[in-house]
């Protein structure tokens, strides 16, 4: 694993040493679909062989959107590994949300479901569509495809929001995704025996790189999730003897919520905080016992698992510690799209709770001496953001990563989160979301003279922690905060749910704003108690 510095590296290596290993699999009514590594590496040929022919050559792009399931990895190894560029799309966005992305990166075709063909329909693109459920129809390989591809090679182009209504396209090389995988894996073991469940979008920085790379270079088997209702989730657990998942806080939360709903209706309450006690008291003397006192919440999650994964936003310390005490392992990181994704972490050895862990080998991190901000340096920082250099100058300056998060270290060398210089908002599946892209529609509603997009935490409920989506409304005269109300209902009709405004504040004086006429999103903060 040690001298892998390219994603075709990785496929050629597992599809040998793993041969017959059980690479992916998911459940189609009562069986589940299994294809082993040397089955992936067949198809692999078969879709390059496809793309080939449709006139992919290195350095093309290559649009890829579904739900997930075995055949993203696939298409996104065959993209890759000839030398072509990947563009992982969010299968969560609507229409008129991904036309535009497609449009920026220009792919050659698109991978894709029937369901996300329809999104092409009477574009340039509608006719450059290579449907999944065909994969299996496709013919032999003949000639194998084999172009050189270098760390350096461009790999990935993956959108995340933008400022002014267009997303932003990272850069990121074969060496940016390999590097951070082989890293992380130093820290955070995974071994050929686990069983992995991918639950998180496959677009998604986090999930690529740790439920998808993570898994596939240590040789695990990865069962894809065919639903994300908690109880499916658990039945894959229990199926398959899952031992490492990946999430935001979310999913643990609903788990925790749904652990103590079920022992409530079973009244049994007060025995539960009497083993929460048992086992708070031997984790004072060195002893997790947890397992063994809560082994009927270990068989509901198949009585396998090993360490969970949590990422892409803060997490409620209060869960991450009474998941520790009934016995499971859950290993906070931290780290952005442009960093592919990992810059630090815990691991299983050394889990420090409230912290994000330390600096991942081969990354340095250093803090901005008047702000605190997290610089990052290392080969798993993208090559920039396409087509917008002036974007990427105010980001990498010098090789240093600016992250926008403000943070400190502890005695250790334990990274700690503070707060953002940005103004990103983080919502409970982890997505960044920018109060400028959000003004901007405001904007257009003519009952608004100004608006103010601002995060604010939740404070109870199965998102207690995380963020949502509030605004601060100056009313232009004569017009009724009613009228506005169901301007803004229509607005948050049309975009995607983590983006929809929760809570509408109104003031009557303009927001406070600098010289320049910019808001100043912190004295708005501070004046409306926000």
């Amino acid at each position: 694993m040690m001298d892998l510095q390219t994603i075709k590296q990785v496929l050629e290596q597992n599809s040998d040493k793993f041969r017959n290993v059980v690479a992916f699999q998911m459940k189609e009514g009562e069986v589940y679909r299994k294809i082993t590594y040397g089955q992936v590496a067949e198809m692999v040929a078969k879709l390059q062989a496809v793309l080939s022919r449709l006139g992919v050559v290195p350095g093309e792009r290559v649009a890829l959107i579904s739900e997930n399931r075995p055949e993203w990895p696939m298409a996104y190894l065959a993209i890759t590994t000839m030398g072509a560029v990947a563009v992982p799309l969010d299968a969560m966005l609507k229409k008129e949300d991904v036309l535009p992305l497609i449009e920026d990166s220009e792919p050659k075709l698109m991978i894709c479901t029937q369901k996300y063909s329809e999104y092409v329909k009477g574009t340039a693109w509608e006719n450059k569509v290579l449907l999944m459920e065909e994969f299996d129809k496709l013919p032999p390989a003949g000639e194998k495809i084999d172009h050189e591809v270098k760390p350096e090679t461009l790999a990935a182009i993956v959108y995340t929001s933008g400022t002014t209504g267009i997303p932003k396209g990272v850069m990121l090389t074969h060496r940016n995704i390999v590097a951070d995988v082989v890293q992380t894996l130093k820290v955070v073991k995974i071994y050929p025996n686990d069983i992995w469940l991918s639950v998180l979008p496959l677009h998604h920085t986090f999930e690529t790189t740790c439920g998808f790379f993570g898994a596939f270079i240590s040789g695990t088997t990865i069962v894809y999730a065919e639903s994300l209702k908690s109880h499916a989730l658990l039945v894959n657990m229990q199926e398959n003897g899952i031992t490492v998942m990946c999430g935001v806080p979310l999913l643990y939360q609903l788990f925790y919520e749904g652990i103590l709903r079920e022992v409530a209706e079973k009244k049994m309450t007060p025995v539960f905080k009497i083993l929460f006690a048992i086992s708070k008291f031997f984790k004072f003397f060195g002893l997790n016992i947890g397992k063994v006192l809560f082994g009927m919440v270990h068989k509901k999650f198949g009585g396998k698992i090993r360490m969970f994964v949590v990422g892409g936003a803060p997490m409620d310390i209060n869960v991450l510690k009474n998941f520790d005490l009934m016995g499971f392992s859950i290993i906070q990181g931290y780290g952005m799209t442009e960093s592919s994704p990992i810059i630090s972490c815990n691991c299983l050895e050394v889990n420090r709770y409230g912290s994000v862990g330390k600096v991942i080998p081969g990354v340095e991190v250093k803090l901005a001496e008047h702000t605190s901000e997290i610089l990052a340096e290392g080969p798993n920082v993208m090559l920039g953001y396409y087509k917008r250099k002036n974007l990427t100058d105010e980001v990498i300056i010098g090789d240093w990563l600016h992250t926008g998060d403000v943070g400190h270290f502890d005695e250790d060398g334990f990274l700690y989160i503070t707060g953002r210089i940005k103004d990103v908002i983080v919502a409970s599946n982890g997505v960044n979301i920018y109060p400028e892209e959000i003004e901007h529609w405001l904007k257009q509603i003519p009952s608004i003279k100004e608006a103010c997009i601002l995060g604010t935490k939740i404070q109870e409920g199965l998102k207690k922690g995380s963020e949502e989506v509030a605004v601060v409304i100056v009313p232009n005269e004569g017009r009724s905060e009613d009228e506005i109300r169901s301007a803004v209902a229509e607005l948050n009709k049309k975009v995607v749910e983590y983006k929809r405004i929760a809570r509408i504040v109104f003031r009557k004086e303009e927001l406070p704003k600098t010289r320049l006429l910019k808001i100043k999103r912190f004295a708005v903060r501070k004046e409306m108690g926000l």
